[in-house]
């Protein structure tokens, strides 16, 4: 267990590790320390929420906790069964490929897998045992363009467990297709700024919106603080806490949060689950019908008009499970490229742009600073249909206003599991999607100058 008591940081019980071995007196230590340092910290935290109210004129104080009713729920564990080395000579399959591969510079496959029981009790008679497991797997490559600026590429796939991620055979292929997509990409140009219509397919799709649109579905209210402002800005409170009966997507467009979804598509979906972390039943919830925000996800933390928690109180903080988003005039995905470039021709527009790969937030290193959502794969398409590979494109800043001008959306729907700590997942499933307006931005990075010599890996 790492703690940086000289930077003034107090672990909390969340950042508990404690030894492998069945060490009874051990064990006990290490959670008797994590302990006294978490209740030291929160009796000097509330000491000082507590002088900062005092020196306030009285305002409709919303309560600490939302009152429910105590629930016990209790689901059956398994013990958890070990990976065995099959899964490390997996790995090494995997990683083998981008050794064959000529032009990278670097690669990486990552796989991890958390697996437990999450016990939860507490003095109102909230008593909960569930499973909790993660597995994760992610395969990436890096390769310098003549220019000097970096070609990233990767994917990631979260499960619940090992055994659900895709098969061997699909795993290789994925894998050498990203090898040799990140070895054309060195040569391919760099996108042109835009601001325009753009077509957002499959992993794309599911990526952006889970970056962007899900985060505005979450009840969250800024910490009580002595600065207001500088509370307020930590703890980013969604602008849609305001908007709840107003019109925050298009007409066509519902939206759904529905943890009881277990399958999708033959796929297991990760994020379903049944009690959250607050020990309140996960609810299905309706979060836009028609296009008007009908609520939002709440935890025990209750907000203004939204009192009682549906049960999303994840990872100590209000999280999505499974989000869902559909139209009701949505089109065959064979037919939504047509329809992106008959646009192009109305607003006669020379080009526009296909993003097909998004990457997730924090998996790709040195990114290129500010802005939205980085972009790992992407066309340029002209009106007639021609596409062309570019490369060191990114979101600008997708404002909530976006999502009040999505002008299609496919009927094929794409699924995409992710991880909210390292024992908790979520996902969405959504369609590709047609946005009248959004903007991309060249990346912002220090360029290094290439190789005087070649790789000696190189034939």
């Amino acid at each position: 267990m790492t703690q940086d008591r000289g930077a003034g940081v107090v672990p909390s019980l969340s950042d508990l590790t404690v030894p492998l071995d069945d060490n009874y007196d051990a064990i006990r230590r290490q959670i008797w320390l994590t302990t006294d340092a978490a209740y030291k910290r929160a009796v000097s935290v509330f000491a000082k929420k507590k002088a900062a109210f005092q020196n306030r004129a009285a305002t409709d104080a919303l309560a600490d906790f939302s009152r429910e009713t105590p629930i016990q729920t209790v689901q059956p564990v398994q013990a958890p069964k070990p990976a065995g080395s099959q899964w490390v000579d997996r790995v090494k399959q995997l990683s083998a490929v981008f050794a064959s591969t000529s032009g990278l510079d670097t690669s990486e496959v990552l796989l991890s897998e958390t697996h437990g029981t999450m016990f939860y009790l507490n003095s109102e008679g909230f008593k909960s045992v569930t499973p909790v497991g993660s597995a994760y797997l992610r395969i990436s490559s890096e390769a310098q363009a003549d220019d000097g600026s970096t070609v990233r590429n990767l994917f990631s796939v979260t499960e619940s467990r090992l055994d659900d991620l895709p098969p061997m055979a699909e795993l290789m292929s994925r894998a050498t297709e990203l090898a040799n997509r990140t070895k054309a990409r060195r040569t391919a140009p760099i996108g042109e700024e835009f601001t325009g219509p753009i077509l957002v397919e499959g992993q794309a799709s599911a990526e952006l919106l889970r970056q962007t649109l899900v985060p505005l579905t979450l009840a969250r209210r800024a910490p009580d603080g002595d600065n207001p402002r500088f509370a307020q800005a930590q703890g980013q409170a969604t602008p849609f806490l305001t908007r709840i009966g107003l019109r925050v997507l298009s007409d066509s467009f519902a939206a759904s949060d529905t943890p009881s979804l277990k399958q999708f598509g033959g796929r297991p979906v990760a994020g379903a689950y049944v009690v959250d972390d607050e020990g309140v039943p996960a609810k299905d919830v309706t979060l836009v019908e028609k296009g008007r925000l009908v609520t939002l996800l709440t935890s025990r933390t209750p907000q203004k008009n939204l009192l009682q928690s549906n049960g999303h109180g994840r990872s100590g903080n209000v999280q999505a499970g499974v989000f869902q988003l559909r139209s009701t005039q949505a089109v065959p995905a064979s037919q939504l490229k047509q329809k992106y470039l008959d646009l192009l021709k109305v607003q006669d527009k020379p080009f526009g742009y296909i993003v097909r790969s998004i990457a997730g937030p924090g998996e790709v290193a040195g990114g290129g600073g500010g802005g939205g959502p980085m972009i790992l794969d992407i066309v340029k398409v002209t009106p007639d249909g021609k596409e062309e590979p570019v490369r060191g494109l990114r979101f600008g800043d997708v404002p909530s206003t976006a999502f009040r001008d999505i002008l299609e959306a496919s009927e094929e729907r794409t699924l995409l599991n992710y991880r909210i700590n390292v024992a908790t997942s979520a996902s969405v499933i959504v369609p590709s999607l047609i946005f009248e307006e959004l903007e991309l931005q060249k990346t912002r990075e220090i360029v290094q100058k290439p190789p005087i010599v070649p790789s000696p890996l190189t034939p």
